[in-house]
């Protein structure tokens, strides 16, 4: 009995090194296509939860409703940047581990990473409990409004589930990197699919309003987490826990800062979703057309909605590049430039095709958009078609922004990551949106969007483009992997002969 074991342990881990080595020699974009759509799909996951939240809650609970949870867009933030930590950073450093055939680092990496998921979400969870009145004031929100009471029950429910959540999502990644992109891809899809499920449950029929819309997603990210977890415990997985001893707080750090450049990304947003809360609900409520209709709570609903249908883009850019990071990190290791490059190229046409979807429908048809979260709201779905077409005429190129932070994070290289995720968000954002509603008023919260991102994509490009060019030169002294230098090798003696 325990022969059999043994061999089926032994196959079990032939697999998933099969499954890594594919990284280095398997062809460029079906493996990414691969790898791509349970990435996307897991990022995605993240997104689900608050815009199915938002859907139910925007049809069958009403505008102050709908506004408690978008004004909560910064906790969102913070939640995807700390998980940005494990799937980004520790999901390239374990396959820059297996790239190298060194399975004891892997292991090790594993349970510092899990360790590092569940302190991580322990002080979100009793952060965001214990202060949870004193953050939904900070986000924008008047305390003693509906909107407020809404917010912060949402939020102290939801803050519980998230040691569920930044578990399953870093189980996930890991999953992932192993290879195992299927069973990756129900882990995630599972707790979303499930949300929708109980909201219909909770909301719809129940009729426990805001209640409702929290307790189904604490208990759709729970059930996710689960479903996760049953995979490392089945023994399906190469990785094995390495127990206690090998806690490596060094290691959690390191892990931190490989992931820190899209983790930046979205505290800028947290701090950037604050501030335009706060303006929003300022020039909102002195605004002499839409004071009348809602004033500031209006335009915060609103562009919330807008930024949640934006975010279906920049998610599906983060989940393209949990698939093309541990390929680009994997062959950048072994020195296969042209690999790097070719995997690079292909994630960017990948994440634009996406996004090129996406702002088409967001410029074309945002009436449609906009009434998914609303149907009845004539002054909402008004506001946000305006803000939609205004804020967003840039959010085509967000993805390429966003994959270009993140391919220097996979090398190995992030300070420039860092500086490009901060050029959108700090360098020229916050300078635009202290200055342009001076100028313009409430239009001038949303001219911002558009003025930092034109400004950020030219800096940008520049930078992506003279490393594409680094990449090309160091190619020329690559070393080419034993078929494809022998297949020239025979190839330039028959054409000698």
């Amino acid at each position: 009995m325990s022969e059999i074991k043994n061999t089926s342990a032994m196959e079990r881990a032939q697999k998933a090194r099969r499954n890594t080595e594919r990284m280095g020699s398997a062809p460029i974009f079906p493996l990414l296509l691969s790898m791509a759509i349970p990435g996307l799909l897991g990022t995605l996951t993240t997104y689900l939860y608050k815009t199915a939240d938002q859907i139910f809650v925007g049809n069958f609970v009403g505008r102050n409703a709908l506004g408690g949870i978008s004004v909560l867009s910064p906790f969102n933030n913070v939640v995807i940047a700390l998980t940005l930590f494990l799937t980004v950073g520790g999901a390239s450093m374990l396959s820059l581990a297996m790239g190298r055939q060194d399975y004891e680092k892997a292991n090790k990496l594993f349970t510092n990473i899990i360790i590092q998921a569940v302190l991580m979400a322990t002080v979100v969870c009793l952060f965001f409990t214990v202060f949870s009145e004193s953050f939904v004031g900070l986000c924008g929100a008047k305390k003693g409004s509906e909107v407020f009471d809404y917010a912060v029950i949402y939020l102290r429910i939801t803050a519980l589930g998230q040691i569920f959540n930044m578990l399953n999502v870093g189980l996930a990644a890991i999953i992932r990197s192993e290879g195992n992109t299927r069973y990756s891809m129900v882990a995630n899809m599972i707790g979303a699919v499930l949300n929708i499920f109980l909201n219909t449950i909770l909301i719809v029929v129940c009729g426990f309003g805001i209640y409702g819309a929290a307790i189904a997603t604490v208990g759709s990210q729970f059930v996710g987490a689960v479903f996760s977890a049953a995979y490392f415990i089945s023994g399906k997985s190469n990785l094995k826990w390495a127990g206690f001893k090998v806690v490596d707080i060094g290691q959690m750090i390191t892990v931190a800062k490989m992931g820190i450049a899209p983790s930046i990304f979205q505290m800028l947003s947290f701090i950037t979703n604050i501030m335009i809360n706060k303006s929003l609900q300022y020039y909102g409520d002195i605004d002499p057309y839409y004071s009348l209709l809602g004033g500031g709570e209006l335009c915060i609903s609103a562009l919330s909605v807008v930024n949640t249908v934006e975010a279906f883009i920049t998610s599906a850019a983060s989940g393209i590049n949990q698939a093309g990071a541990p390929v680009i990190s994997f062959n950048y290791g072994r020195k296969k430039f042209k690999r790097v490059r070719r995997a690079s190229l292909t994630s960017q046409g990948m994440a634009f095709f996406f996004a090129a979807i996406i702002w088409t429908l967001m410029m074309l048809a945002p009436e449609f958009v906009i009434n998914l979260f609303s149907k009845n709201d004539v002054q909402l779905i008004e506001y946000g078609v305006m803000a939609m077409r205004t804020c967003k005429m840039f959010a085509l190129f967000g993805g390429f922004q966003m994959l270009v932070s993140m391919y220097f994070s996979s090398i190995g290289k992030p300070e420039i990551a860092t500086f490009v995720s901060l050029s959108r968000h700090g360098i020229f954002f916050i300078p635009a949106l202290l200055i342009l509603p001076k100028l313009f008023g409430l239009m001038g919260v949303l001219l911002a969007t558009p003025v930092s991102d034109a400004c950020s994509l030219v800096i940008v490009t520049a930078m992506y483009i003279g490393e594409m060019k680094r990449l090309g030169r160091l190619h020329e002294g690559e070393d080419f992997d034993d078929r494809s230098w022998i297949a020239k090798t025979f190839r330039r003696r028959a054409k000698a002969a």
